[in-house]
């Protein structure tokens, strides 16, 4: 079994263009960001977005600050 390992970090340290819809994490594909994303061994799909046409990779769960945010509520 892969451990698992939050992409959130790395995909900010390379400026990867990032946007969110609460706890999942949109991502620009590139084939930097798919191979961390694979390496994350989250579980990702690729969609085109009817914004800009691009592709884009969503990743349930994986937006680190959602989380963050709700450790601090409840803290």
């Amino acid at each position: 079994m892969t451990e698992l390992t939050n992409p959130y970090p790395r995909l900010i340290e390379i400026g990867a263009q990032i946007d969110n819809h609460e706890s999942d994490l949109y991502v620009l594909a590139t084939p930097e960001v798919l191979a961390i994303v694979k390496a994350s061994g989250y579980f990702y799909q690729a969609f085109r977005s009817e914004l800009d046409g691009k592709t884009w990779l969503d990743v349930p769960f994986a937006f680190l600050p959602f989380w963050e945010a709700k450790q601090g509520k409840a803290a």
